[in-house]
């Protein structure tokens, strides 16, 4: 039965693959709209890995077929503009649509699978998905009793750890909506260009939306316009941005980074 590891570009699918990676390959599910940062990633541990395994190790990326009104979307903006419905707590399939599906459905072509689930020791309380009719879910990090600390030992080690930008605490996904204000805030000083995305994205769906109400990507967030012209205007501090602060849990983590 083949192996595949779910790849995010985060601390425990790249220390699986460190492990793993021998007789495994990885698999990572585009949205379209992952940070530039995380797509050098994949690249460098595809490049790491091989030379550990003797170029024994693909990492292959796969992306979604979504279908509304009548049109197909491969990426997760135009899905956003199309749908005029943007991801949220309580609306969270840009997961399951552009992550688990995709995914699936790639995975399918090999028969009867083990994916692996970078779910850390101290995770084991996190709830564990049922196999499927043609994949079977397995968490070596957990049956291995391997802890978020030893993992990033392993990529330290390995040269792999992921020196992401602040702006990147919850997850590689550009418009995560589970993204701090301070997140925002270090994007729209740190990374313009993405930051606009979202708020392009913003205005869009205010523009043509049929909502009375403004709506906001995030809540918190009065306007993602008005948040840039906050942070363009220095009125705060930068190691504000910097701080160590507690990374909340999230649901979507092992399969979006975080």
């Amino acid at each position: 039965m083949r192996k595949f590891i779910a790849f995010s570009g985060g601390v425990e699918s790249s220390a699986m693959c460190v492990l793993f990676g021998k007789n495994a390959h990885a698999v990572f599910a585009d949205t379209g709209w992952e940070h530039q940062a995380v797509y050098d990633r994949i690249d460098k541990v595809q490049e790491t890995i091989r030379k550990l395994h003797n170029n024994d190790f693909t990492i292959y990326k796969v992306k979604a077929e979504v279908r509304q009104n009548g049109k197909i979307f491969d990426n997760l903006p135009a899905y956003i503009k199309e749908s005029f419905l943007y991801p949220s707590p309580k609306y969270r399939y840009c997961t399951d649509k552009f992550k688990i599906r995709p995914m699936d459905k790639f995975l399918k072509q090999f028969g009867n699978v083990i994916l692996m689930i970078g779910l850390n020791y101290n995770e084991q309380h996190r709830s564990i998905r049922n196999s499927s009719d043609h994949i079977t879910y397995s968490y070596p990090l957990i049956n291995n009793k391997i802890t978020r600390e030893s993992c990033i030992k392993i990529l330290k080690k390995s040269g792999l750890y992921p020196n992401f930008p602040v702006y990147m605490q919850r997850g590689g996904c550009v418009g995560c909506f589970y993204k701090s204000k301070k997140e925002f805030y270090a994007m729209a000083l740190l990374s313009p260009d993405e930051f606009k995305q979202v708020e392009d994205i913003e205005e869009y769906l205010n523009k043509h939306g049929t909502k009375k109400k403004y709506y906001s990507v995030r809540d918190g967030i009065k306007s993602m316009k008005e948040l840039r012209k906050l942070a363009g205007s220095g009125m705060f501090k930068i190691e504000e941005m910097y701080g160590d602060y507690d990374q909340p849990e999230t649901p979507c983590g092992v399969f979006c980074n975080r």
